[in-house]
């Protein structure tokens, strides 16, 4: 099911980085203790964010910004399997926030990460299950 959330999940914004620990195979923690509220709630750190990951290049990208951005097609095959719990509930506490309060950044995040809507239609209904 956590593959649904990934058009969205590229503004989970450093929650997650797209290397491995050694012998688990999970993502690393090494993000996992970024505070997504200043971020979410910082309108000129959720739009740099935001530019870069629309962007095609990394020119307008953190290093923070181009390890999200490798991380999504990795995420997209594996249904975030290497996700730890933590990086999972804040995956969804992000896409919540941009669902409810950046709509047409959303769209724009779709229009290029999910342009069949496949993955954001999973996930709506992952997020009613867990509502």
């Amino acid at each position: 099911m956590w593959k649904a959330f990934a058009p969205l999940l590229i503004l989970v914004v450093a929650t997650v980085a797209p290397l491995t620990s050694a012998g688990e195979g999970k993502y690393s923690t090494k993000y996992d203790n970024v505070d997504l509220d200043e971020i979410l709630n910082n309108d000129r750190l959720f739009n740099n964010y935001m530019d870069c990951l629309l962007d095609d290049g990394d020119e307008r990208c953190t290093p923070e910004g181009k390890d999200l951005k490798v991380f999504i097609p990795d995420a997209l095959q594996t249904d975030c399997a290497k996700c730890n719990d933590k990086q999972k509930a804040r995956v969804d506490k992000v896409i919540k926030f941009i669902r409810d309060n950046k709509k047409d950044g959303l769209e724009k995040l779709k229009a290029k990460y999910d342009p069949d809507g496949t993955y954001f239609e999973h996930y709506e209904r992952h997020l009613k299950e867990h509502a």
